[in-house]
């Protein structure tokens, strides 16, 4: 067979092993500067809250707004529906593994962000392109004259649609929904956080009182005027108002970054002088922000090695601790692909739609579902100090110790699909 004579495990593990030694080797750095005293605890929070509000927002604005167009939004279509699978399917894993192991509303919140928030950068794309230059009969036979560097351009691009989307959820409702104490077990919570719940009860109770306040003048003044009920205009006010500021707490720098990429993406003269005519925009605004991005990921992984540094400063491990790993585990890497991949190699050979006909699709679909957490959970964690030993153990043991196995099994997966669903013409 063909497959057997130009690819083998061997070479398989050989890619998976240095994608994740580079993870390792820069992890091992922010591991030794915490050993030493570099970076303790208030550091790396410092890191946390710069990488948030600056280089993570310039990594997305510089892989967005310069690869995103209206003829690729159409091309790649299929993409937000596969995300809503995927994401509704991970969704169930983690509720499963959170209902077996019996955990709290804060627990399950853990288990099922794990679950849900896969690793779409580092890893699959690393992996990706090496595939697109050693696994044969990758080409598309709807591209006349298809190349590996075209092959290789399509993989990134299918990783960096889904990845965006998958920040832009990760950046709202995990940043503020599910990976946030719910203030229903104050025992679990580091004492920081009782703090700031005692000081947002104290603001809202003085809210409440100077808008009650405000309310009783405006109807004495009502009365005395002859008015009962406030006009419809300003009823009207005060609900933009409300939803306004509704939608601004769950925005964030990340989350403003992707807005302004795609009004960016969406005007091609704005976008040509940022990224790509090599005149005074791009030379240097366009530059700088790629640059700065570029900070952003070796930074997260910095504070992930510090993270995993034994120290009394980091809020310690919880009773629950390996019910909250073998759960999030496997809600991540082994139940969602027993449903979905399945699917994807079904949607591959029997729906010849969009994109699905691209053999490096379903190379891309394999990787994505079985792809650890997301390295920027950890970033998440430790922002709003939730479960921060239990996200470094997870991550531990999702890069270090089974990437490398499950890669190799869902790589020699996808080779045999792949000649399931395209037999050779004989």
């Amino acid at each position: 067979m063909e497959v057997a004579e130009t690819f083998t495990f061997g070479h398989i593990a050989y890619l998976v092993f240095e994608s994740v030694l580079q993870v390792v080797i820069i992890a091992f750095a922010g591991f030794f500067s915490a050993h030493s005293g570099l970076l303790p605890k208030k550091s790396q929070k410092v890191i946390s809250l710069i990488n948030v509000d600056l280089f993570t927002p310039c990594l997305i604005f510089s892989k967005l707004a310069k690869s995103l167009s209206m003829a690729k939004i159409l091309e790649v279509s299929i993409i937000p529906v596969f995300f809503a699978l995927t994401t509704a399917i991970s969704y169930v894993s983690g509720k499963i593994m959170a209902t077996i192991l019996k955990l709290d509303t804060d627990e399950s919140n853990f288990v099922l962000a794990n679950s849900i928030f896969g690793n779409s950068n580092s890893l699959p794309v690393s992996l990706t392109l090496s595939l697109a230059y050693t696994l044969p009969n990758l080409t598309w036979d709807q591209i006349p004259n298809d190349s590996r560097d075209n092959v290789a351009s399509r993989g990134i691009l299918y990783l960096l649609i889904f990845q965006q989307i998958g920040q832009m959820l990760r950046w709202s409702w995990g940043y503020n929904k599910l990976m946030k104490w719910s203030h229903e077990n104050p025992h679990l919570m580091p004492l920081s956080q009782l703090q700031n719940q005692v000081e947002q009860q104290s603001e809202q109770e003085s809210s409440d009182m100077l808008a009650s306040r405000a309310t009783s003048e405006m109807l004495d003044e009502g009365r005395m005027d002859g008015i009962v009920t406030p006009s419809p205009l300003s009823s009207s006010i005060l609900t933009i108002s409300t939803v306004f500021t509704k939608i601004k707490s769950y925005l964030n720098p990340p989350l403003y970054s992707m807005i302004i990429s795609i009004v960016v993406a969406a005007i091609t003269p704005l976008q040509d002088e940022l990224f790509y005519k090599n005149g005074f925009l791009n030379n240097t605004f366009g530059e700088a922000v790629i640059q700065v991005g570029a900070v952003s990921i070796p930074l997260i992984l910095i504070v992930l090695g510090a993270n995993l540094y034994p120290s009394s400063e980091i809020f310690p491990r919880t009773h629950n601790h390996k019910k909250l790993l073998i759960g999030s585990i496997i809600g991540r890497m082994i139940l969602p692909s027993c449903f979905l991949l399945p699917i994807i190699a079904c949607a591959v050979k029997y729906i010849n739609v969009s994109i699905l006909d691209d053999p490096i699709f379903m190379i891309v679909g394999f990787l994505l579902t079985v792809s650890p957490p997301a390295i920027q959970l950890t970033q998440i964690t430790q922002l709003n100090e939730f479960f921060e030993a239990e996200m470094a153990d997870i991550l531990f043991w999702g890069y270090v110790v089974l990437s490398l196995p499950v890669s190799i099994v869902v790589v020699s997966a996808s080779i045999y699909v792949l000649q399931w669903a395209n037999p050779p013409t004989i």
